[in-house]
């Protein structure tokens, strides 16, 4: 045991390294539990479209639109969206997405931190739904 112990202080960077891989590791695990949205794939939502009043929210900006969207969808670039919160009915359930899914993460993370009640954001954005061959608008 004092060999470990030894070896570890010795080696500070691979030490840290360690640790920093194993937090990365564990939050990567259990992140998903301590999210307040829900992440979903095409078919649920393909499902969420069943309300009437879903708001289905692109983050993305003008130009990636130009490839297609979803039918009846509000565009807000990811720069916009916090300027225009009040924009938005924080009771009705919101779908949002990008183009691979890392904005639209970001940005449900903020709608809830503003209090959105109903938030689902899609896994692998409009390139999961092409994938999935869904309808789009041009």
């Amino acid at each position: 045991m004092m060999e470990l112990i030894e070896f570890l202080q010795g080696e500070l960077l691979l030490t840290g390294t360690l640790f920093a891989l194993i937090a990365l590791l564990i939050v990567n695990i259990y992140g998903e539990k301590f999210k307040k949205y829900v992440v979903v794939d095409t078919n649920s939502a393909v499902s969420l479209m069943d309300d009437d009043e879903l708001i289905v929210l692109d983050v993305r900006n003008e130009k990636e639109r130009s490839s297609g969207f979803i039918n009846d969808d509000i565009n807000i670039p990811m720069g916009e969206v916090k300027s225009k919160l009040d924009t938005l009915d924080k009771e009705k359930n919101i779908l949002v997405y990008c183009k691979n899914g890392t904005r639209s993460d970001h940005i449900a993370s903020l709608l809830c931190k503003n209090e959105f009640k109903n938030v689902h954001h899609l896994k692998g954005g409009f390139n999961a739904w092409l994938k999935a061959e869904l309808p789009i608008k041009k």
